[in-house]
């Protein structure tokens, strides 16, 4: 386990393509979840080639439903690029760009053992993800804020999926500034996203249907340290990073506290 595969985690939490309706994206402080709605269905699917404008590489994510328990579902995200392959299965109560919705979290990379990442280790990169998002969508964090999801009208989208009616959106700030543009269709689960533009990404639907089963089939063991952090590092010394419960940060590693946010740390600057 890398520093790249807690970047493509965290990335899964807050760049997959769930959003928020405009009332919701004026809740204040609240950061917007763009592109579409979170809707699960047992066993749905979708698949998307994402195009990274700045480097102009591609990949392949696919989204799906692989269980449920309860009220929540087993929700997984697979990123292929080249040979390489990462998967994060998380189990959900509601939106999952949400970290407070994420009860568990399973992740493999490569042929690499499945690991569970304590609930903790899920909160404690909210602040990392938030600057992974500004850098990967384009929209600067000091915006996140104040941004709306405008409905613009309606029409029709062919993609190598196929022909979608869709509706047409836009995230835009108070001053009418556009950041990014998708189209989406209620066919499409578990998100709707038929395509997407932002500054730096696109996103097009190549497949979508029922079906999906998980591609993690072993036991995962249970991670005792995030993914990234040298063996020999103290847990309070990790930068950026949040202590598991009950555990904070080392005496002089340059981290406080985040005032009102739980078990929210931050280096010190």
């Amino acid at each position: 386990m890398g520093r790249y595969l807690i970047t493509v985690i965290l990335v899964c939490l807050l760049l997959s393509p769930a959003a928020v309706n405009a009332a919701e994206a004026e809740k204040p402080g609240e950061i917007p979840r763009l592109f579409g709605t979170f809707a699960p269905k047992p066993e749905v699917w979708s698949e998307y080639a994402i195009f990274d404008k700045a480097t102009g590489k591609r990949s392949v994510m696919r989204m799906s439903i692989v269980g449920v328990e309860g009220n929540s579902y087993w929700y997984e995200v697979v990123n292929r690029e080249g040979e390489s392959s990462n998967i994060v299965k998380m189990l959900v109560k509601g939106d999952p760009n949400d970290p407070e919705n994420i009860q568990r979290l399973i992740m493999k990379s490569g042929t690499d053992p499945a690991q569970e990442m304590p609930r903790d280790f899920v909160l404690m990169g909210r602040r990392m993800a938030s600057h992974m998002f500004a850098q990967r969508s384009g929209i600067p964090e000091s915006a996140q804020g104040t941004l709306k999801n405008v409905k613009t009208g309606d029409g029709t989208a062919t993609v190598p999926a196929g022909t979608f009616d869709v509706s047409l959106h836009q995230i835009v700030d108070a001053e009418g500034k556009v950041y990014a543009g998708y189209k989406f269709s209620k066919e499409v689960r578990p998100f709707g996203v038929v395509t997407s533009e932002a500054e730096n990404t696109t996103m097009i639907l190549l497949g979508h249907g029922t079906g999906a089963t998980s591609l993690i089939t072993e036991e995962a063991t249970m991670m005792t340290r995030p993914p990234g952090m040298p063996g020999d590092m103290p847990m309070g010394k990790m930068p950026g990073m949040v202590p598991p419960q009950g555990v904070g940060p080392a005496p002089g590693s340059g981290i406080r506290k985040i005032p009102g946010m739980g078990t929210g740390y931050e280096r010190d600057r």
